[in-house]
């Protein structure tokens, strides 16, 4: 276990909010910097132990931690869907269409089971994904995809890529300014950073929650980042958002009425819990 400072202006006065187990039983505190406003996990799990909180039954069963088999057919398809939505809102089809012709580079960073990167594939786009999970890499290998089982920090790339995505990977890394600043230095010019993480702070739908939010996953969600404290992460590593949306209300069950109302004012009125950002390099 870890003691840590904040990562965006290396605060070390922190606030305890609450404790909450895992689903092994270990309970995590989170805690919030007193001078910036971040959460985050402290004490949390170091980057050798964190990996076994991500085995086979995190992917393939449901709980507030996983999926409910996250490789079948319907996953695929739900995944898709949501992701087809959130590339609109970030403007992906009119930033792949101003693209110069050739190579179209594209690396997802947490990249699971492979999804986006078939997608790209099949829009002509060369991909490349990385990701810590044995099971997510050899299923995306399965279907023919240059997947990397490593950590992101520790791998060097010959060439620069047009697009960096990380779809809900953020929220689970150790050093989330360490890998915004090496995406930053392995984008083309005017390439562009997409990402999707959680969203604490401000209106939202969250707030209906409290310590129950459904993304207060511990440890495997270690930081909760607000629209302030994203932007000011960003700017340190050298990007700057160009296109932002929020989306997801987690009210009421999957694929229901109320849900899909919820969802619906959620991203009318930038209410979600979610946010989407395109970020580009200063």
């Amino acid at each position: 276990m870890e003691h840590v400072d904040c990562i965006i202006c290396g605060g070390s006065r922190l606030k305890h909010l609450f404790r909450k187990e895992s689903g092994c039983g270990e309970a995590f505190s989170l805690v919030r910097c007193l001078r910036c406003g971040l959460q985050f996990i402290s004490p949390r799990p170091c980057s050798g132990e964190i990996a076994r909180y991500y085995g086979e039954p995190y992917f393939m069963k449901r709980t507030d931690r996983g999926y409910d088999d996250y490789f079948s057919e319907k996953t695929r398809r739900e995944i898709e869907r949501v992701m087809e939505l959130n590339l609109a809102d970030l403007g992906f089809y009119e930033f792949e269409k101003a693209l110069p012709p050739g190579d179209r580079r594209v690396l997802d960073i947490g990249c699971a089971a492979g999804y986006f990167l078939a997608f790209c594939a099949g829009r002509g786009w060369d991909p490349t994904g990385v990701d810590i999970s044995e099971h997510c890499v050899e299923f995306a290998r399965g279907a023919g995809l240059r997947v990397y089982e490593d950590d992101y920090l520790e791998i060097a790339f010959a060439k620069s890529f047009d697009l960096i995505t990380m779809w809900a990977s953020l929220e689970h890394l150790h050093h989330p300014e360490r890998f915004l600043a090496k995406a930053r230095d392995e984008l083309t010019a005017g390439g562009r950073l997409y990402l999707s993480t959680c969203r604490s702070g401000g209106a939202n739908f969250m707030r209906l929650y409290g310590r129950r939010w459904r993304f207060y996953n511990f440890p495997e969600h270690l930081y909760f980042f607000s629209r302030r404290t994203m932007k000011e992460l960003l700017a340190r590593s050298g990007l700057r958002i160009v296109r932002y949306a929020t989306y997801g209300s987690g009210f009421d069950g999957p694929g229901s009425r109320a849900r899909k109302a919820a969802d619906a004012m959620a991203k009318r009125l930038r209410l979600g819990d979610m946010m989407l950002v395109a970020a580009e390099r200063v």
